[in-house]
C-alpha cells in the first residue's frame, strides 16, 4: 500500500483500495466558497409526493428520502404547496402566451 499526501488546496490521498471508485481518491475537504441551494422542479416534487405517498412498507418512505437526499421537512413544504395550489401553478410555462391567430389577422 502507497500513500501519497500533496499540500494545499485539492488535498488528495492516494490510498489504493479494491473496489473503491477513483482509485481511492477522497473528495477534497474543503468547503465551496458559495454555498448554492437546491432547487426542484414542480414535476420533481409531484413524483416525490406520488411516491412517498404510495410507500406502504416499514421504512420505505425513509428508503425514499435517502435515495433523493431529501429530508422530512421537503415533504411537510411540498404537500402544504400542494394543497395551496401553488405546485400547479408554477408547471405554467412562464412568459407571454402565444398570440392568438385572430389578433395576428386583426394587426
Amino acid at each position: 500500500m502507497t500513500a501519497a499526501v500533496t499540500a494545499g488546496r485539492g488535498l488528495a490521498d492516494d490510498v489504493r483500495v479494491d473496489g473503491r471508485e477513483n482509485g481511492g481518491r477522497r473528495p477534497d475537504p474543503e468547503v465551496e466558497p458559495k454555498a448554492r441551494r437546491r432547487s426542484f422542479t414542480a414535476a420533481y416534487k409531484l413524483r416525490i409526493l406520488t411516491e412517498y405517498e404510495a410507500a406502504t412498507s416499514p421504512g420505505a418512505k425513509g428508503a425514499i428520502l435517502r435515495r433523493e437526499n431529501l429530508y422530512s421537512a421537503h415533504i411537510v413544504e411540498w404537500r402544504k404547496a400542494r394543497e395551496a395550489g401553488a405546485l400547479s401553478g408554477l408547471s405554467k410555462p412562464k412568459g407571454r402566451p402565444p398570440v392568438d391567430e385572430r389578433d395576428r389577422e386583426l394587426e
